[in-house]
């Protein structure tokens, strides 16, 4: 199994209801953080990979993944942005189900050092 968060390169924040218990907030960012790191292979990719999907975002000028022409992508940017979302969607769907509402699946991701 992998490492706790507390020894990752990065930490995760979900935007969960206030009515969610510290133990399910654990549980839940343990959850996806876990699941990242299985998708992307290891706990060091995490962090760049999310980075420089964030710069994709942005050279694209769109702000949404959902809105990005992948066959505008470089062969290397589309691998990773593909990567990407596989990744969080599965991390999105380990905590939230498959069928999530409006609002559901924000998160955060920061560099821990």
């Amino acid at each position: 199994m992998n490492e706790p968060q507390h020894t990752q390169p990065f930490t995760v924040d979900l935007w969960l209801d206030a009515e969610v218990s510290d133990k399910q907030r654990l549980r839940a960012t343990e959850l996806f953080t876990i699941t990242l790191i299985e998708h992307l292979g290891d706990a060091s990719l995490v962090w760049p990979s999310y980075q420089a999907f964030l710069r994709i975002l942005q050279t694209q000028g769109s702000g949404s993944a959902e809105t990005i022409d992948v066959e505008n992508l470089s062969d290397a940017e589309r691998h990773l942005f593909e990567s990407w979302r596989l990744a969080e969607t599965a991390a999105l769907e380990c905590v939230f189900g498959p069928h999530r509402h409006m609002g559901e699946g924000l998160y955060e991701i920061k560099a821990r050092w």
